[in-house]
């Protein structure tokens, strides 16, 4: 067990994710060390919502709103082949992964479903893994079926779990996703993970102008009465291809096209603006007494207990809940903690909210994004780097 006590300060966190690097390099043997080095999850840069972890390459759903085939990846999964010590000597190594409980965000379910039946066991292997190594906020996206003991399973690995359930249509999920388990069986996963004494949270996404935009009341209140605790939804991206699978199997896309932004070509990846129905969803949920959360990184959040400071100002969650306060930005420590990684603090600014932080550094490029992946984890806030090299 390496995570025994919380960094405390930004220089602990530094000094932690050392110790970390030290304690996993010494459970592995040199190939899997030097396998774990060369894998992508060592180098790449977090999401604004997190650190995305593959359990798997590919996926059996093939959902037709889906663009990962657009990214280059295919139908049919095979689980990834890192074992869970490697994945977590990987992201330890990774120079702008911040470990333990207030560190970077763990996002599974990002291009490939982490619990089809080729997968799941490596999904629950990295999921102990993360949790008993690095100790970071774990969140997956799923339209599988979980049992319950699937469900008890995971509170035991990790009790803060944050799972989110997608499901974005009733009427047409047998077009849509035609390989994925029903919303029925989905409703029945949330069921279980709240038996589980988990937080199951609703994910609405995509949101499908013409299609699902009049099918989430009845989401919602089925959602609530499974279990669910909140939700998150969110908007459609499509590419030329989608919107022919979508017109082939009799899908009227007047409404999405006219709200693209523009027209896509190729593999390129458009935004649909779906605000006001969003802001529908969003008001409906609240009606009958559901958590919304605008990100799904706030909701990964709130099943740890834990608060952010845009939380705090949207107004989404207290710390009269019993949810952890997040501390204060510490100008001092900052400082400090640039100068401990030979970096230069010029100015910090925050929004008048307190939800944002403005900061100027001068120094090493890969430092310097470092500092401000540590900022904004340990703080909870969102931050914008103004960098001088």
């Amino acid at each position: 067990m390496v995570l025994k006590n919380k960094p405390r300060s930004l220089i602990e966190v530094i000094e932690f994710k050392e110790n970390v690097k030290r304690e996993l390099e010494k459970l592995l043997d040199p190939g899997s060390r030097r396998r774990a080095l060369r894998d992508y999850h060592a180098r790449r840069r977090p999401r604004p919502c997190g650190m995305t972890v593959h359990t798997g390459v590919g996926c059996d759903y093939a959902c037709l709103y889906c663009y990962i085939i657009d990214m280059g990846f295919k139908w049919g999964a095979k689980p990834y082949p890192l074992s869970g010590l490697e994945l977590a000597y990987a992201l330890a190594n990774n120079p702008f992964f911040i470990p333990g409980p207030r560190g970077t965000f763990i996002a599974m379910g990002s291009v490939t479903e982490p619990f089809l039946e080729k997968t799941r066991e490596k999904a629950f292997e990295y999921i102990e893994a993360i949790s008993r190594f690095l100790g970071n906020p774990i969140q997956f996206s799923t339209k599988a079926y979980l049992s319950l003991d699937d469900a008890k399973r995971l509170y035991k690995l990790e009790p803060g779990i944050s799972p989110l359930v997608t499901i974005v249509t009733i009427k047409y999920s047998s077009r849509l996703e035609p390989k994925a388990p029903s919303p029925d069986e989905r409703f029945e996963s949330i069921e279980n993970l709240a038996r589980a004494g988990l937080k199951p949270i609703l994910f609405l996404r995509p949101i499908i102008p013409g299609v699902n935009d009049r099918e989430y009341p009845e989401i919602l209140e089925r959602a609530k009465k499974a279990g669910a605790v909140g939700v998150v939804a969110g908007s459609l991206r499509v590419t030329e291809r989608i919107l022919f699978l979508f017109e082939k199997i009799g899908i009227n896309t007047r409404e999405i096209k006219r709200r693209l932004k523009k027209t896509p070509h190729g593999t390129e990846q458009v935004d649909i603006d779906t605000t006001d129905i969003k802001t529908r969803i969003l008001e409906h949920a609240r009606a009958i007494g559901l958590k919304t959360f605008p990100m799904a990184c706030m909701a990964n959040l709130y099943t740890h207990n834990q608060l952010c400071h845009p939380m705090i100002a949207r107004n989404i969650a207290t710390f009269q809940e019993g949810l952890e306060k997040p501390p204060e930005v510490d100008y001092e420590e900052i400082t400090e903690a640039a100068k401990h990684l030979g970096l230069r603090v010029e100015e910090i600014k925050l929004t008048p909210r307190g939800d944002k932080a403005i900061i100027k550094i001068r120094g090493d490029k890969t430092k310097t994004l470092f500092l401000g992946e540590l900022i904004k984890s340990h703080y909870r806030i969102c931050i914008k780097i103004q960098s001088k090299h």
